[in-house]
């Protein structure tokens, strides 16, 4: 039972989880920084409008020690014939491996890298929800009354962080 206990105890330290909310914000990228564009979202609606949603990978370049390489962010598009809409969130700048990202859901999507902490490498999992995101942007198309509406979008993304250090 003790070594149990040990063991229960030696995993809970190595596996971390929090939670938080990001605003969105006016990001200005270096087309040369960019290392991956994953499209996660893509829907054409006959031509009318089309909405896209891409996680966005950019390398910041290497390093002699173990300082973080890669930045990721998400980036969402709606556009229609009445305007577009777009908004744009830093998810993280820590990464130093960066592993995959996919869609588990409507609003819901999953990004997996390697972080260097203070106490060691990580496996990073973040969850994304955008579904606040989404709602924002419906509300937004609504209060423009059936007139152009093209604006970047205040909103914000729910993010829960799990880590398993290696």
């Amino acid at each position: 039972m003790k070594h149990f206990l040990i063991s229960a105890l030696i995993f809970l330290t190595a596996l971390t989880a929090q939670a938080k909310t990001i605003q969105s914000e006016e990001l200005n990228i270096a087309p040369s920084s960019i290392d991956k564009s994953i499209r996660l979202v893509d829907k054409d609606n006959l031509g009318s409008s089309h909405k896209k949603l891409s996680i966005i990978v950019t390398d910041g370049g290497m390093s002699t020690d173990v300082s973080p390489r890669y930045s990721i962010y998400l980036g969402y598009a709606s556009l229609a014939e009445m305007g577009n809409i777009s908004t744009d969130f830093k998810i993280s700048d820590q990464a130093i491996q960066f592993i995959s990202a996919s869609r588990k859901s409507a609003g819901i999507y999953e990004i997996k890298t390697v972080e260097y902490r203070d106490d060691g490498m990580y496996d990073v999992t973040t969850t994304i929800d955008a579904t606040k995101m989404f709602s924002d942007e419906k509300k937004a198309r609504e209060a423009c009354g059936g007139d152009f509406c093209d604006l970047v979008l205040k909103s914000s993304i729910s993010v829960t962080e799990s880590a398993k250090l290696q």
